[in-house]
Protein backbone atom coordinates (compact mmCIF):
# COMPACT_ATOMS: atom_id res chain seq x y z
CA UNK A 1 0.00 0.00 0.00
CA UNK A 2 1.21 3.55 -0.65
CA UNK A 3 0.27 6.20 1.65
CA UNK A 4 0.37 9.64 0.33
CA UNK A 5 -0.48 12.79 3.21
CA UNK A 6 -1.46 16.02 1.20
CA UNK A 7 -1.96 19.17 2.22
CA UNK A 8 -0.76 22.89 2.49
CA UNK A 9 2.18 24.14 4.17
CA UNK A 10 1.60 24.24 7.91
CA UNK A 11 -1.23 21.56 7.46
CA UNK A 12 0.45 19.20 9.56
CA UNK A 13 1.65 16.56 7.02
CA UNK A 14 4.97 16.31 8.53
CA UNK A 15 3.62 16.09 11.93
CA UNK A 16 1.56 13.06 11.35
CA UNK A 17 4.50 11.55 9.73
CA UNK A 18 6.40 12.07 12.98
CA UNK A 19 3.52 10.82 15.06
CA UNK A 20 3.55 7.41 12.67
CA UNK A 21 7.73 7.33 13.78
CA UNK A 22 6.98 7.91 17.40
CA UNK A 23 4.55 5.01 16.98
CA UNK A 24 7.33 2.50 15.66
CA UNK A 25 10.18 3.46 18.26
CA UNK A 26 8.68 0.63 20.10
CA UNK A 27 9.61 -1.70 17.56
CA UNK A 28 12.27 -1.82 15.27
CA UNK A 29 12.86 1.55 13.97
CA UNK A 30 16.17 1.73 11.50
CA UNK A 31 17.38 5.11 9.63
CA UNK A 32 18.36 4.59 6.55
CA UNK A 33 21.37 7.31 5.20
CA UNK A 34 21.48 8.20 1.69
CA UNK A 35 23.84 10.21 -0.10
CA UNK A 36 24.49 13.75 1.75
CA UNK A 37 21.04 13.58 3.46
CA UNK A 38 18.92 10.79 5.00
CA UNK A 39 16.29 9.58 2.22
CA UNK A 40 14.17 7.47 4.08
CA UNK A 41 13.21 5.37 7.16
CA UNK A 42 12.09 1.91 7.75
CA UNK A 43 9.86 1.78 10.48
CA UNK A 44 7.88 -1.48 11.50
CA UNK A 45 4.60 -1.83 13.39
CA UNK A 46 3.71 -5.20 15.38
CA UNK A 47 0.23 -4.94 14.07
CA UNK A 48 1.02 -4.09 10.13
CA UNK A 49 2.21 -6.96 7.91
CA UNK A 50 5.36 -5.78 6.42
CA UNK A 51 8.10 -3.29 6.36
CA UNK A 52 6.76 0.82 6.31
CA UNK A 53 8.68 2.89 4.23
CA UNK A 54 8.62 6.58 5.18
CA UNK A 55 10.10 8.61 2.16
CA UNK A 56 11.91 11.38 2.83
CA UNK A 57 14.74 13.48 6.06
CA UNK A 58 12.71 14.25 8.92
CA UNK A 59 15.88 15.88 11.07
CA UNK A 60 14.68 19.75 10.79
CA UNK A 61 10.77 21.18 11.30
CA UNK A 62 9.84 20.54 8.01
CA UNK A 63 10.81 17.65 6.33
CA UNK A 64 9.93 14.80 4.08
CA UNK A 65 9.97 14.47 0.29
CA UNK A 66 10.67 18.44 0.67
CA UNK A 67 14.36 17.43 1.14
CA UNK A 68 14.48 15.57 -1.61
CA UNK A 69 15.20 17.85 -4.24
CA UNK A 70 14.09 16.14 -7.60
CA UNK A 71 10.94 15.28 -8.51
CA UNK A 72 12.09 12.04 -9.88
CA UNK A 73 14.32 11.01 -7.15
CA UNK A 74 10.87 11.09 -5.18
CA UNK A 75 8.69 8.40 -7.45
CA UNK A 76 11.64 6.17 -8.64
CA UNK A 77 11.70 5.38 -4.72
CA UNK A 78 8.08 5.43 -3.80
CA UNK A 79 8.47 2.75 -6.78
CA UNK A 80 11.35 0.86 -5.84
CA UNK A 81 10.41 0.44 -2.01
CA UNK A 82 7.05 -0.65 -3.48
CA UNK A 83 8.57 -3.28 -5.90
CA UNK A 84 10.42 -4.48 -2.74
CA UNK A 85 6.94 -5.01 -1.37
CA UNK A 86 6.95 -2.43 1.10
CA UNK A 87 4.44 0.18 2.40
CA UNK A 88 5.43 3.55 1.60
CA UNK A 89 4.58 6.40 3.63
CA UNK A 90 5.07 9.74 2.33
CA UNK A 91 4.49 13.50 2.14
CA UNK A 92 5.22 16.95 0.71
CA UNK A 93 4.76 19.81 -1.25
CA UNK A 94 7.08 18.52 -4.17
CA UNK A 95 5.50 15.38 -4.05
CA UNK A 96 2.17 17.11 -5.30
CA UNK A 97 3.35 16.48 -8.86
CA UNK A 98 0.14 16.90 -11.12
CA UNK A 99 2.21 14.57 -13.57
CA UNK A 100 3.82 11.99 -12.10
CA UNK A 101 1.51 11.60 -9.11
CA UNK A 102 -1.45 10.21 -11.59
CA UNK A 103 0.64 8.38 -13.74
CA UNK A 104 2.40 6.87 -10.80
CA UNK A 105 -1.21 5.73 -9.87
CA UNK A 106 -2.66 5.13 -13.40
CA UNK A 107 0.26 2.48 -13.42
CA UNK A 108 -0.86 0.66 -10.03
CA UNK A 109 -3.41 -1.69 -9.61
CA UNK A 110 -7.09 0.06 -8.69
CA UNK A 111 -6.63 1.84 -5.02
CA UNK A 112 -3.03 0.86 -4.74
CA UNK A 113 -2.54 4.47 -3.31
CA UNK A 114 -4.40 6.49 -0.97
CA UNK A 115 -3.70 10.21 -0.55
CA UNK A 116 -5.03 11.94 3.19
CA UNK A 117 -6.01 15.63 2.16
CA UNK A 118 -5.30 17.20 5.52
CA UNK A 119 -8.22 19.63 5.42
CA UNK A 120 -6.35 21.80 8.36
CA UNK A 121 -7.90 25.44 8.00
CA UNK A 122 -6.00 27.67 6.49
CA UNK A 123 -5.57 30.26 9.33
CA UNK A 124 -4.01 26.90 11.08
CA UNK A 125 -1.74 26.38 8.67
CA UNK A 126 -0.49 30.06 9.08
CA UNK A 127 -0.32 29.75 12.76
CA UNK A 128 1.70 26.58 12.51
CA UNK A 129 4.04 28.35 10.06
CA UNK A 130 4.32 31.75 12.05
CA UNK A 131 5.24 29.32 15.04
CA UNK A 132 8.05 27.41 13.00
CA UNK A 133 9.58 31.09 11.55
CA UNK A 134 10.08 32.60 15.53
CA UNK A 135 11.44 28.94 16.53
CA UNK A 136 13.95 29.94 13.74
CA UNK A 137 14.25 34.00 15.03
CA UNK A 138 12.22 34.49 11.95
CA UNK A 139 9.61 37.44 11.82
CA UNK A 140 5.92 36.16 10.64
CA UNK A 141 4.82 34.93 7.80
CA UNK A 142 5.42 37.85 4.57
CA UNK A 143 2.59 38.21 2.42
CA UNK A 144 3.87 36.48 -0.89
CA UNK A 145 4.90 33.53 1.30
CA UNK A 146 1.12 33.52 2.95
CA UNK A 147 0.31 33.92 -0.95
CA UNK A 148 2.37 30.92 -1.44
CA UNK A 149 0.67 28.88 1.25
CA UNK A 150 -2.74 29.70 -0.48
CA UNK A 151 -2.15 28.56 -3.67
CA UNK A 152 -0.71 25.70 -2.15
CA UNK A 153 -4.19 25.03 -0.73
CA UNK A 154 -5.97 24.83 -3.94
CA UNK A 155 -2.69 22.74 -5.30
CA UNK A 156 -3.31 20.29 -2.85
CA UNK A 157 -7.28 19.89 -4.20
CA UNK A 158 -6.51 19.90 -7.27
CA UNK A 159 -4.09 17.66 -7.21
CA UNK A 160 -6.66 15.39 -4.91
CA UNK A 161 -9.04 15.70 -7.39
CA UNK A 162 -6.82 14.27 -10.01
CA UNK A 163 -5.32 11.39 -8.11
CA UNK A 164 -9.18 10.29 -7.97
CA UNK A 165 -9.46 10.38 -11.24
CA UNK A 166 -6.51 8.49 -11.60
CA UNK A 167 -7.98 5.78 -9.28
CA UNK A 168 -6.62 6.38 -6.48
CA UNK A 169 -8.65 6.45 -3.17
CA UNK A 170 -8.97 9.68 -1.24
CA UNK A 171 -9.86 10.33 2.16
CA UNK A 172 -10.62 13.37 3.76
CA UNK A 173 -8.94 13.88 7.20
CA UNK A 174 -8.38 16.77 9.83
CA UNK A 175 -4.92 17.02 11.05
CA UNK A 176 -6.48 15.08 14.43
CA UNK A 177 -7.91 12.40 12.32
CA UNK A 178 -4.65 11.39 10.29
CA UNK A 179 -3.09 9.24 12.08
CA UNK A 180 -5.50 7.10 13.17
CA UNK A 181 -6.72 6.72 9.59
CA UNK A 182 -3.19 6.04 8.40
CA UNK A 183 -2.86 3.20 10.96
CA UNK A 184 -6.53 1.86 9.75
CA UNK A 185 -5.07 1.90 6.59
CA UNK A 186 -2.05 0.02 7.38
CA UNK A 187 -3.87 -2.55 9.85
CA UNK A 188 -6.63 -2.81 7.56
CA UNK A 189 -4.12 -3.74 4.39
CA UNK A 190 -3.57 -7.52 3.28
CA UNK A 191 -0.25 -6.91 2.67
CA UNK A 192 2.02 -5.64 -0.22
Amino acid sequence: MIIQIAGTSGSGKTHVVRQLMEAAKSTHFHFITGRKTPIGYDIYLPQVRGKIYVLGSYDNPTGGCDTIKSVKDIYSKIEEQYALGNHVVFEGLFAMNQTRGPALSNRLPLRTITVLLLTTPLATCFASIDVRRAYRGADKLPVERTLNTQNNYVRARNYTARMRDAGAAIKRVSREEALPCLLDLLDNSSGV
